[in-house]
């Protein structure tokens, strides 16, 4: 019996869902705004890392054959009857971490176990640079060295045509990402991730 698609897209929703539930919760409490920052960065890093799972846990079960809810199944290059095989396959040493915070290394790796690179390459392109920059603010929050601080800092410059000092990944994703201020660059990212993931899995 092959994995269920459906459960893996099931994951990911739970964990936003939950994650964003914390944030409204603790705004309705008026507490310091520095805390609401850390607790903000804790959600999308936990938002993230579903993201990352997803993309992990959709690409070894479309490896084996199994389809999408919606009966979606790429044309696969490779035959691969079983998760195990499929895991070796992506990690042939046995001990090689494979990373999927990056849209252009998901992108190649699709590119070789599936015609096109598809359900991945198109969707993955539409929103690289998006994702991007999510993953500069995840290694910002994560890591405290030089060089994530400073792509940080570029990023933030580059978003808004200047620096801003003191801001952290936290205070940033509770800007306003337009003029509407009930909806903040983390509920942006949040919708770029629901609507990659509904793509990769229809």
């Amino acid at each position: 019996m092959k994995p269920k698609l459906k459960n893996v897209l099931r994951d990911l929703e739970l964990q936003i869902k939950a994650n964003n539930n914390l944030i409204d919760n603790i705004k309705r409490l008026k507490i310091n705004y520095f805390q609401l920052e850390i607790i903000t960065e804790f959600a999308f890093l936990r938002i993230f890392m579903a993201w990352e799972i997803f993309l992990e846990d959709s690409f070894l079960r479309y490896l084996v054959g199994t389809k999408s809810p919606s009966g979606y199944e790429p044309k696969l290059k490779i035959d691969c009857k079983n998760m195990v095989i499929a895991r070796g396959i992506l990690s042939p040493d046995g001990g090689k971490i494979i990373k999927w915070n990056s849209p252009s290394d998901i992108i190649s790796r699709a590119s070789k176990y599936f015609k096109d690179g598809e359900p991945y390459t198109t969707n993955l392109e539409t929103i690289s640079t998006y994702f991007q920059e999510m993953n500069t603010i995840r290694n910002r929050i994560t890591h405290k060295s030089d060089e994530s601080k400073q792509k940080f800092i570029n990023f933030i410059r580059r978003k808004f045509g200047y620096g801003i000092r003191g801001i952290t990944p936290g205070r940033f994703l509770l800007r306003k990402f337009n003029q509407n201020k009930n909806y903040s660059f983390l509920d942006f990212y949040i919708d770029v991730i629901k609507s990659s993931s509904l793509k990769i899995v229809p």
